[in-house]
C-alpha cells in the first residue's frame, strides 16, 4: 500500500513468496533479500545478513516492480498438430510435464468436448468462481474445476464431490496455504457421506485407500483435487511446495467413505458429529501427514478391546508437533487425527459395551505424550506452547479431537491412524450439491462400467 516492504527469506523459498504476493493482488515480483539455506542450520554463520545488507536497504529505498498490469487472466486455449490422435495426446502430455501442469503421469486431454461432457455433473455456473488456491491464488472457476477433472480421469457424476472439497480446502479454518507450502509430507484426506457415495461408487469397504479398479471414483476426485493445489496454487516441488519428502499419498490423497451402513446403534457418523443429519450427502476434509497401519481390532471379549485400543492409542502417542500446532485454550476443535475402525471391530467395541464417545475418551488419556519425548524445552515449532503444556502431554485438547470413522475391510485385524498434517485449524465440511440429470448420469456409468460391485 506504498510502504517500502523487503521480505526476507532463505533460498528455495523464493517462489512460495512471490505466489503469496500474487494471491494478494500485488506484483508477484516481491521484493525479496535471500539468505543461504546453511544460516538457519544449527550453528550456521551469521555473515551473510552482513553481506546481504545492500539489497535490504535498496528493497526499502529503491525497488520497483516491472509488471504493472493487474486482473484476472485466462490463458489461451492450446492446439496441438500431429499426424494422429495417439501422436497428439503423447505430445500434449510432453507440453503439460514440461509446463509443470501434470503429476507426471499421463493426462487425460481436457479438449473443449471433453470438457463440456464433464460440466453435466454439476448445474452451477461454469463461470462461478468456488474459491482461490494459495499460495499463487489461481482462481478455481466451476469449468476450471472441470478441466482438472477430465486431466485426472474422472467423470461429470464425480463433480459435485470434487466442488464440494474445493469449497472445504478454501474455507480459512483448514488454512490449505499452509498444506501446499509446508516442509511437512502433508495431504488431503476426504470423507464422503450419504447416497451418493454409492451413486458414485466410492469406496468404503476393503481397499478403501486405495487403489480399486472397481471403484476408481475415490483416485480420480483425489488427483482432480491434488491438480488444483499444483495448478492453481503453485504446488511444485522445492518451488513452493517445500514438502521435505512428499509421499504416494499426495498423488491423490485419501478420498473414501464412511460405512455408515455398519454404524452400530447410536453410533453416529463422522458427518453427524460435524453437525449435519444422517443421510445428507456431505464432504468433510482435513490435512493429515501420515497413514500408520495399527495391528490390531480384536473385539470378542473386553481384554480384547482393551489391546485393541492400546496399540491404537501407542500409534497415536508418537510426538507430532503438528498435534499441536494450532492448539489453544481458545480452539477447542483443533483434531489430533482420524482413526479408522474397520465394521466387525467397532461392532465388537459396541458389544462389550461402549460406546463411541468412550473409546475417544480411553484412547485420549492414553495417547498422552511422555515428558521424556518433549525434553529439553527447545525453541521449535513442534514443542506445544506453553499456554497448554503439561505432562504427560495430550494430543488433543479434549477427547473429541480424535476423530473416528467406521471404513475399511469386515473382518478385525487392523485400525488406520491418520495423523494431522501442517496445519489446520479444525475439520471442514460442506453439503454435496446433486444436479439435474442424475440418473441419466448414473445410468451411463453403468453402460461405461459395469454393474457396481458390492463392497
Amino acid at each position: 500500500m506504498g510502504v517500502p516492504t523487503v521480505t526476507i527469506t532463505r533460498y528455495g523459498f523464493a517462489d512460495v513468496v512471490a505466489n503469496s504476493f500474487a494471491s494478494k493482488g500485488f506484483s508477484s515480483e516481491a521484493s525479496q533479500v535471500l539468505y543461504p539455506e546453511e544460516m538457519f542450520w544449527p550453528g550456521g554463520s551469521l555473515e551473510p545478513i552482513d553481506d546481504n545488507m545492500g539489497a535490504l536497504i535498496e528493497g526499502l529505498t529503491h525497488w520497483e516492480p516491472e509488471i504493472r498490469e493487474t486482473g484476472i487472466f485466462s490463458p489461451e486455449k492450446i492446439t496441438i498438430e500431429a499426424q494422429d490422435r495417439e501422436s497428439a495426446v503423447k505430445e500434449m502430455n510432453h507440453l503439460f510435464v514440461r509446463n509443470l501442469w501434470s503429476d507426471g503421469l499421463p493426462v487425460n486431454p481436457p479438449t473443449e468436448e471433453a470438457v463440456e461432457r464433464m460440466l453435466a455433473g454439476t448445474d452451477r455456473s461454469r463461470e462461478e468462481i468456488i474459491g482461490h488456491i494459495k499460495p499463487r491464488g489461481g482462481v478455481a472457476t466451476v469449468e476450471a474445476l472441470a478441466v482438472l477433472m477430465e486431466m485426472a480421469g474422472g467423470r461429470p457424476e464425480y463433480m459435485p464431490v470434487f466442488i464440494a472439497a474445493i469449497e472445504a480446502l478454501v474455507d480459512p479454518k483448514l488454512y490449505h496455504e499452509r498444506m501446499n507450502t509446508t516442509t511437512c509430507s502433508v495431504y488431503p484426506v476426504v470423507v464422503v457421506h450419504g447416497p451418493i457415495t454409492s451413486d458414485i461408487r466410492l469406496s468404503s469397504g476393503y481397499g478403501c485407500l486405495g487403489p480399486d479398479p472397481n471403484r476408481t471414483a475415490g483416485a480420480a476426485i483425489g488427483r482432480a483435487l491434488r491438480f488444483a493445489l499444483q495448478n492453481m496454487g503453485g504446488a511444485v516441488p522445492g518451488n513452493t511446495t517445500m514438502s521435505i519428502f512428499g509421499g504416494p499419498a499426495r498423488f491423490t490423497g485419501l478420498v473414501f467413505a464412511e460405512n455408515e451402513d455398519a454404524l452400530p446403534e447410536d453410533w453416529t457418523s463422522l458427518a453427524e458429529d460435524q453437525g449435519f443429519e444422517r443421510g445428507k450427502n456431505v464432504v468433510t476434509l482435513y490435512s493429515v501427514s501420515s497413514t500408520t497401519n495399527v495391528p490390531g481390532g480384536e473385539a470378542g471379549t473386553q481384554d480384547a478391546v482393551l489391546a485393541s485400543l492400546n496399540r491404537a492409542a501407542g500409534a497415536m502417542s508418537i510426538p507430532n508437533g503438528n498435534y499441536w500446532f494450532n492448539q489453544t485454550p481458545f480452539n477447542e476443535n483443533g483434531s489430533a487425527g482420524i482413526l479408522l475402525i474397520g465394521p466387525g471391530t467397532v461392532q465388537g467395541v459396541v458389544d462389550e459395551g461402549w460406546s463411541k464417545y468412550e473409546v475417544k475418551e480411553y484412547l485420549w488419556e492414553n495417547s498422552k505424550v511422555p515428558e521424556k519425548y518433549l525434553t529439553p524445552l527447545i525453541d521449535a515449532w513442534w514443542v506445544p506452547d506453553e499456554s497448554i503444556l503439561e505432562f504427560p502431554m495430550p494430543i488433543s485438547m479434549n477427547p473429541e479431537g480424535i476423530e473416528i470413522v467406521v471404513a475399511g475391510g469386515d473382518q478385525s485385524g487392523h485400525m488406520m491412524w491418520l495423523q494431522v498434517g501442517c496445519c489446520p485449524e479444525q475439520l471442514v465440511s460442506r453439503e454435496i450439491q446433486i444436479p439435474q440429470g442424475w440418473s441419466s448420469l448414473l445410468e451411463q456409468a453403468e453402460i461405461d462400467l459395469g454393474p457396481p460391485v458390492s463392497d
